[in-house]
């Protein structure tokens, strides 16, 4: 059997490459991010120049969306498109299309000086696509996932940080078992410029004669808010280190969106 990049990279396609909100909005108030990325995997099979030439590449974009149901919950979404090619021993192979469709909800479970507890019950589905036809593009039938999420705030050099980590398992799925994590610090480096460094990881147990796989990527973006409203965001990332995938090397550009509650209007006589 070809030992084809699109089986092993799905994975990777679907790790976010750029920050999603780690805390519950308020009630009536939303966060919406657009990311548009461009990314290259090196053939994990090849040495030399065949890791180049049997590369994959891949053109996505992802949507992520979450609102404020009341004080302490949210609910959200997430969509992604691809393109993915590969050109494997003189032979070109393309797949693109919509990925899985992400329902998620986020509970806040705890709130102090400490920080931010959340928890987040998520489920993929393959909606938008035939897993018949793409199976690179999602998962083929419904991914499951119970995510804890904790943020808090910091002070360096007279400058505002943040924190925020997560950890989720998924057993309901048609491939391994995972276990994902992922770490992100920022600081505002100027009072319009947010600088975040990321990491995001995935292991999978060797379970149901499946093979198993980690992947560690590292990230570097940076965030123009332009408003209390609009940022811009750009980033890289790249992966470190892994077993039995490729190691991702992507570039990213994205906007950030925040809606406020509507004002009630106040008749006036």
């Amino acid at each position: 059997m070809r030992r084809s990049l699109l089986a092993w990279c799905t994975l990777l396609v679907l790790v976010p490459a750029t920050l999603s909100a780690q805390w519950t909005v308020r009630p009536g108030a939303w966060f919406m991010s657009h990311g548009f990325n461009v990314g290259t995997f090196p053939d994990r099979f090849s040495a030399g120049a065949g890791a180049t030439e049997n590369a994959l590449d891949k053109v996505d974009w992802g949507m992520y969306f979450i609102y404020g149901l009341r004080e302490g919950l949210s609910v959200g979404l997430g969509q992604g498109y691809s393109r993915l090619e590969q050109t494997f021993n003189g032979e070109t192979f393309e797949s693109s299309g919509f990925g899985a469709t992400g329902f998620f909800v986020m509970q806040r479970l705890a709130q102090g000086k400490a920080g931010v507890l959340s928890i987040q019950p998520r489920i993929d589905l393959p909606l938008l696509f035939d897993p018949d036809v793409r199976p690179a593009l999602g998962p083929v039938e419904a991914d499951a996932e119970l995510r804890l999420l904790y943020g808090t705030g910091y002070g360096a050099f007279g400058r505002r940080g943040f924190i925020s980590a997560s950890a989720g398992v998924s057993t309901i799925r048609a491939g391994n078992d995972e276990i994902r994590y992922d770490l992100t610090v920022g600081m505002d480096v100027a009072p319009r410029l947010l600088v975040m460094a990321q990491t995001f990881n995935v292991a999978a147990l060797a379970d149901g004669g499946g093979i198993a796989y980690s992947a560690t990527k590292v990230g570097l973006s940076g965030v123009v808010r332009l408003s209390k409203a609009v940022g811009i965001v750009a980033g890289a990332s790249r992966g470190i280190s892994g077993k039995n995938t490729a190691r991702e090397r992507t570039w990213s550009i994205g906007i950030w969106l925040n809606g406020e509650p509507r004002t009630p209007v106040v008749p006036t006589n």
